[in-house]
């Protein structure tokens, strides 16, 4: 068999078009050639259905050759596919059109994607080693061991939850993703990809968490932990700019609270991709991206903002952690305009503590916020309270009455500026340095009896470059005034 399917990219194109394959018995294996020119790149991605309508390969036409697969295995399925048998009857092709690059690209032409289906065997592009899901776009817990064990004692373990590969916009391949991460001595990787999910994996000793980017015009989430393509999505894209998306968005929300998927607000305040759902009840939320991409032009400010939004969250009553996201998509010698560093995974690094290192216990870590996000430096808290040990994101007892917190930076060869921050008031600590690169403070402060409070220590360069954030201790409760991301927005506007 062979058929050509042709596409068209323009602003009145539908956002989701479909064109039916005839695929005939005793099939092994299917491939589609990409004929995308360079200028369309970004801009769509492919969704395949096979005849009972279940998903069996999605993947954003971007980087690196689009020869792509679906066969009996991982190693003959490209990215984001699903191996198994190839049945007899009608396929659906389907083109899917990413309306941000679409408006920010295109302009006023339009285009034309070729694809050709065949079952002519040819070289698979971005294959996989393993697999996650059976049919459809379900994680299965037998391929997929959530219990599978990575590190074997309770200590920080570092990571990044905000990543992509070639099965969206990134331009590097599984395999060369982790060789990033390994070079920056990571344990553990989220690859979080636009509207996309990840059906497998290359071999690897890292702890690999499955996410995915929700991503519209009005902002992006990211869910980590997720068990299955979340249902919504189809619908997003087909509809995205249209006002129905607030919907989609919001009931894709709550199936993530029904899941016990991590919910993360990522770049709140960046540019042209900031958070706009401003009816966003806070109570749904676990994350807020503190730090996207440090090397990304207009990075700087934005990020300095979702710091600031994220104390005020706090001082509202809120347990919102902090969380870092490298967001990264370059290769690793290419630099974002007036950048001195390129975009890698690991920059920044999110620190979390837990026992043994698994999907599901560093899951229920976050949840708890035991979370330190830096850049290139590892941050060690040791917190004590009415004759205990806490972590970060950890409520301490009525009876506390003051609180120590014993922090060693390590990895900086220049003094830093470490402050305690209280209920949103700084105060300077002195900084004593122990060699190698090694920096340590000891910070003592008064606790309430009732009243709630909340105690965080923060790292800067001499130049005030933030360096490092520690996810607060707290204690006491607050009823918040403020309930949705907007009213805080707004109030934090208001002189």
């Amino acid at each position: 068999m062979k058929e050509t399917l042709t596409f068209t990219i323009s602003r009145k194109a539908d956002n989701l078009h479909r064109e039916p394959v005839q695929v005939p018995c005793d099939t092994e294996n299917l491939y589609i050639q990409v004929d995308l020119p360079d200028e369309f790149r970004y801009m769509s991605f492919i969704i395949v259905e096979d005849p009972d309508g279940r998903v069996r390969l999605q993947k954003q036409l971007a980087w690196g050759e689009q020869n792509l697969g679906i066969g009996a295995g991982p190693e003959d399925t490209t990215i984001g596919g699903v191996p198994g048998r190839i049945q007899a009857g009608t396929w659906q092709v389907g083109l899917g059109i990413f309306t941000e690059y679409l408006n920010q690209r295109l302009g006023e032409r339009e285009g034309q994607i070729t694809m050709t289906v065949s079952d002519e065997k040819g070289a698979v592009s971005d294959p996989m080693d393993t697999c996650w899901v059976d049919d459809g776009l379900a994680i299965s817990p037998e391929k997929y061991r959530w219990d599978r064990i990575c590190g074997t004692k309770k200590q920080w373990y570092k990571g990044d939850f905000h990543t992509h590969t070639r099965l969206s916009d990134g331009k590097e391949s599984l395999e060369r993703a982790m060789k990033k991460a390994q070079d920056m001595e990571m344990d553990f990787y989220v690859p979080t990809e636009h509207n996309l999910m990840h059906t497998g994996w290359c071999n690897t000793s890292l702890c690999i968490l499955p996410g995915i980017e929700v991503t519209t015009d009005k902002g992006h989430m990211n869910l980590f932990g997720i068990t299955k393509m979340p249902e919504r999505i189809m619908d997003i894209v087909a509809h995205n700019g249209e006002e129905i998306v607030d919907t989609y968005m919001e009931e894709t929300i709550q199936e993530a609270r029904r899941n016990h998927w991590i919910t993360s607000i990522n770049h709140p305040f960046l540019t042209i991709w900031k958070w706009l759902y401003e009816q966003t009840d806070l109570r749904d939320i676990d994350c807020l991206e503190i730090i996207n991409d440090p090397t990304y032009t207009d990075a700087p400010d934005s990020n300095e903002k979702a710091v600031r939004f994220l104390d005020a969250l706090w001082q509202d009553g809120h347990r919102i952690y902090g969380v870092g996201g490298s967001d990264s998509h370059n290769l690793v010698e290419e630099r974002y305009e007036g950048a001195d560093l390129p975009s890698i995974p690991g920059d920044p690094a999110t620190w979390v503590c837990c026992g043994d290192l698994s999907p599901e216990n560093l899951m229920t870590a976050v949840k708890a916020g035991h979370m330190c996000v830096t850049r290139f430096c590892k941050m060690t808290p040791v917190i004590h309270a009415a004759g205990e040990t806490f972590l970060p994101g950890d409520e301490l007892p009525e009876e506390a009455r003051t609180v120590t917190i014993q922090a060693v930076v390590e990895g900086l060869s220049e003094q830093p500026e470490i402050s305690l921050v209280k209920n949103g008031s700084f105060e300077k600590l002195e900084v004593k340095e122990l060699g190698n690169g090694a920096w340590e403070v000891l910070a003592e402060t008064d606790l309430e009896e009732r009243q709630w409070q909340w105690i965080r220590l923060e790292i800067r360069s001499s130049k005030k470059q933030l360096l490092g954030y520690m996810n607060p201790v707290f204690k006491g409760q607050k009823i918040s005034r403020y309930r949705t991301f907007g009213e805080i927005n707004k109030m934090m506007d208001e002189p």
